[in-house]
């Protein structure tokens, strides 16, 4: 009984030989002297490495790569107020995931794939899947200081952890002020220096101009008393130089850079007067002289005490006698 079941043991593993030496190639391959030898059966040899470079994991490894950022496009990115904003964003391995942008202040889905899932139509995502691009680019047009703020690239390679590659945006408002007060006076023949600083702009103003009373100064001529002087840079500085300034140097004058706000002062040209005893109309700008028989109309209509009355009286001599100049006669 025991010998007749050796023997079809011994049949049945004759012909499991059989059919792995002339079997499937795959078997014949595996049975081969590279693999089997001295009843012990070895390893598959191990792939090629390619050259300068180790072994790149096969698909069905555990450790195989699945999606991967680029390092490469920028994580910091500025833009001017009502320009286009473009945030990138490089995908290798992608795969079957799906490649989304968030905008974290409010965690708002922006886009998923090629779709926009926001009401504001100023966001867009560019991609071309035809050309089998691994980019992906936020567009966002007419860009607002609001939108100020960290944006994350996500890929879903888990359910409740997707991958993220964060960009941040700086939108500047660039702005042009005057050095100094906003209302000045100068004397008559002096020279007049205004400093202009466009700060808030990360691109240096193409062009810068000066006005005065609405209309562009040329400051071109060789023989003008203008001169202007500009220092360009990530903050840039104009200096307009007016020499010998005169009445008509009187009125308005703007610093208008291209890609800026406007900014604008108040210059009064002095014929001798004091700027302490000229009262300025805030509303209009213009400056009116005090006349003495104005104040004393005022004492003589108002009932006021006798030591008032005489009080004020003194007071306004001793005001004309000191700024003489300022008031007029009748």
């Amino acid at each position: 009984m025991e010998v007749m079941a050796f023997l079809r043991l011994t049949e049945v593993l004759r012909l499991l030989l059989l059919m792995f030496s002339q079997g499937s190639p795959a078997c014949s391959k595996f049975m081969s002297a590279n693999s089997y030898a001295n009843g012990v059966v070895r390893a598959p040899a191990e792939p090629p490495l390619p050259p300068g470079g180790d072994r790149r994991p096969l698909p069905w490894e555990p450790n195989s790569p699945g999606p991967m950022f680029d390092p490469s496009p920028p994580q910091n990115v500025t833009a001017l107020k009502d320009d286009i904003a473009y945030l990138h964003c490089i995908v290798h391995n992608r795969g079957n995931k799906t490649v989304s942008w968030i905008r974290v202040s409010d965690l708002h889905i922006l886009t998923v794939a090629q779709y926009t899932y926001t009401a504001d139509d100023r966001f867009e995502v560019i991609h071309s899947p035809d050309s089998n691009s691994q980019s992906w680019v936020l567009k966002i047009n007419s860009v607002q200081p609001r939108d100020s703020g960290r944006y994350e690239c996500q890929v879903n390679t888990h359910p409740t952890d997707p991958i993220t590659f964060p960009v941040y945006l700086f939108v500047f408002v660039p702005m042009a002020r005057i050095l100094g007060s906003a209302e000045r006076y100068v004397d008559r023949g002096s020279t007049i220096n205004l400093t202009c600083i466009i700060n808030f702009n990360p691109e240096s103003p193409t062009e810068n101009f000066w006005f005065h009373n609405n209309k562009v100064i040329n400051y071109d001529n060789r023989d003008s008393r203008v001169s202007v002087i500009t220092d360009r840079g990530s903050v840039t500085k104009t200096i307009l130089l007016i020499h010998d300034a005169h009445d008509a140097a009187t009125g308005t004058y703007s610093c208008v850079p291209s890609l800026s706000t406007t900014a604008s002062v108040r210059i009064h040209i002095l014929n001798g007067e004091t700027p302490a005893a000229m009262q300025t109309n805030g509303a209009s700008g213009t400056v009116r002289i005090l006349r003495w028989w104005q104040f004393l109309d005022v004492l003589t209509t108002t009932t006021v005490p006798a030591t008032a009355a005489a009080a004020a009286a003194a007071a306004v001599l001793s005001y004309t006698l000191t700024f003489h100049h300022t008031f007029v006669p009748i």
